[in-house]
């Protein structure tokens, strides 16, 4: 796992060398082992270093005979020995054992193509001076991250949007459709970034980049398509050699590695595969709190006593305010997911041991696990009821702050906001300065199109809604931004190409059950296969995961409480500048602690660029 960056200049009068060092000293803490750079004319490449996969072989930037083809990688590519064996039989000659070069010489021999082939978690950019362009690509799921800059006199691309902040000259453009997006949805969804004229690379993409004219092109290779829906979902034997298959493809490693515990059915699950198939103790993490109402470490040793692992844990005290700053400042634009807080104790915790482990991410997007997929199917049966004008004017008199028009079954992104969403139309219409109050009708770009290109029904629909949108806008970048600031690879077997066909062998109604009595319970086939190992009494009860008490934390002590109403609402937060002080006292209530927390990030995020 590294870090990547690199340039192409067009004549912006700033130095290359000078682009790319600051950059890549931006992103050190991705690649703690080693630094290196790859300057040539107008284009630049840098890299930072984590060793995983043959430490001496795969030193970066890595460049083939001629040097014609220079690659910069970040990640790992799971079937790297099967295509090894496959380019050798076409005549290709290695110099290393490392992925790094599997994937310079797939390109070399399918160009473009090449990333279609690859299986894992990856963003690379491949300077190819005989045809005069870099080629950039992102893994399918977006586990990785790639962020670029493009203004037409130079286009720089990192890891992390930070480094792109560090180019010489750079100039800040606030982008306030996307400030718009992070308070609808606690992060700002591709390709959209807090900043104009920087976005994200989408999932499953790739971009070209012209060296001699500023030329962009940005291609599609890859969609989360489900397959026709089977007349028979896959049995749970086959699911469970699908997930172990994966687990030990995962472990291929030259590093010690362990895996994150938080005592949930998914993690304890891939700790399950991987006691079975390593013959030492697997290292396991688990993070609780001071607050026994956000603590699960108690299932966690539970799991870890089952399974005999060589278990850590850490219960910390969280100063919200405290932490805040450093938080915030690690993700490069407002983010807004509370459980960033968990994720970077439990990274920093497993650091102390390993490089490397493993997460049980993903679990819920493929297999129909949150509850809010139950909330939007009893909400998809209420309006599909034949009463429903009847039920139209109920909406209106039960929800009259919430719907100027009730909600209808063709308003899909209004109906799946109402399930996800963070601040709600009428808050944010509040919230907002009367000049700026025109972003908050400004369509949601992203859930369109997510929407758009889903062509199920029920579950599968938001399903693929959240694998396109959520789980690599607020999960993967989460999960990638707060391990590695502690330099450590997090590789999620579940978020793999296997186990997604695998998924969607699966009928949507195998995957959850939904009752007036019992409510929704999903992720059945998951939980089956962890009840054959730790039993039905340990998967039936109720699921916390990383979660924090925010509410406690932010309204239970008097003195924080006025701390934050002060900072909010005084006269030298920046948040004057866009929004409504009387819109911000109104959001500042112990219910919406989630909403008070997403202020909190933009807040100190824009205090940081300020300063």
């Amino acid at each position: 796992m590294c870090g990547i960056d690199g340039i192409v200049d067009y004549g912006s009068g700033y130095s290359v060398r000078d682009s790319v060092v600051r950059m890549t000293e931006c992103i050190a803490h991705r690649g703690p082992d080693a630094d290196a750079f790859f300057i040539r004319d107008n284009v630049g490449l840098g890299h930072r270093r984590l060793s995983i996969i043959d430490i001496e072989g795969g030193k970066q930037p890595f460049a083939n005979e001629d040097s014609s083809l220079v690659l910069s990688y970040n990640g790992e590519v799971y079937n790297y020995r099967e295509l090894r064996a496959e380019l050798e039989k076409r005549g290709q000659r290695f110099r290393t054992a490392s992925d790094t070069e599997v994937v310079l010489r797939a390109y070399e021999e399918w160009g473009k193509d090449c990333a279609a082939r690859l299986q894992g978690m990856f963003a690379f950019a491949i300077a190819d001076f005989k045809k005069r362009e870099v080629y950039i690509a992102r893994d399918h799921f977006g586990i990785k991250p790639v962020v670029y800059f493009f203004d037409g006199k130079r286009f720089a691309y990192s890891s992390e949007i930070r480094a792109l902040t560090r180019l010489p000259g750079w100039c800040a453009e606030y982008d306030l459709d996307a400030v718009e997006q992070y308070l609808r949805l606690q992060y700002i969804p591709a390709p959209g970034t807090i900043f104009r004229k920087t976005l994200k690379l989408k999932p499953g993409h790739f971009m070209t980049v012209s060296m001699g004219e500023p030329k962009v092109r940005i291609e599609q290779y890859w969609e989360p398509k489900r397959a026709t829906a089977p007349g028979r979902s896959l049995s749970d034997d086959a699911l469970d050699e699908v997930l172990r298959d994966s687990v030990k493809r995962h472990l291929v490693a030259d590093v010690p590695f362990g895996a994150f515990l938080s005592g949930g059915v998914d993690s304890s699950l891939i700790v399950g595969y991987m006691s079975e198939l390593l013959e030492q103790p697997v290292k396991t993490f688990s993070i609780g709190f001071d607050d026994p109402g956000a603590n699960e470490l108690d299932h966690a040793r539970v799991v870890a006593k089952h399974y005999a692992t060589d278990h850590h844990e850490e219960t910390v005290h969280v100063d919200a305010l405290e932490i805040l700053p450093q938080v915030v400042r690690q993700y490069g634009e407002p983010f807004g997911d509370q459980s960033s807080i968990p994720t970077w104790y439990v990274s920093r915790l497993a650091r102390t041991q390993v490089p490397m482990v493993l997460s049980g991410d993903g679990g819920d997007e493929m297999f129909g696990g949150y509850s809010t997929y139950g909330a939007w199917l009893k909400r998809m049966a209420w309006l599909a009821e034949p009463q429903q004008p009847m039920l139209r004017r109920a909406a209106r008199r039960v929800w009259p702050s919430r719907y100027k028009t009730p909600p209808s079954p063709g308003d899909d992104v209004r109906n799946w906001l109402e399930m996800v969403g963070r601040f709600n139309h009428d808050q944010r219409e509040s919230l907002w300065r009367h000049e700026f109050r025109f972003v908050v009708d400004a369509p949601d770009r992203a859930l369109d199109e997510a929407l758009a290109l889903t062509r199920g029904e029920g579950l599968d629909r938001v399903q693929h809604v959240d694998l396109r949108t959520f789980l690599p806008g607020d999960i993967l970048t989460k999960v990638d931004i707060a391990s590695m600031a502690f330099g450590l690879e997090v590789r999620p077997p579940i978020i793999d190409l296997s186990v997604f066909d695998a998924a969607s062998r699966i009928r949507a109604r195998d995957l959850y059950s939904l009752d007036d009595r019992s409510g929704y319970n999903g992720k059945l086939p998951l939980k089956r296969l962890l009840a054959r190992r730790m039993g039905k009494e340990f998967v039936e009860r109720p699921k916390q995961g990383f979660s924090i008490p925010l509410k406690a934390w932010l309204f239970d002590d008097e003195i924080t409480s006025a701390t934050v109403r002060d900072r909010l609402t005084s006269s030298s937060s920046p948040l004057r500048e866009w929004f409504d002080i009387d819109g911000i006292d109104a959001a500042l209530a112990p219910q919406n602690a989630a909403n008070v927390w997403l202020l909190l990030v933009l807040d100190e995020w824009l205090r940081q660029q300020h300063s």
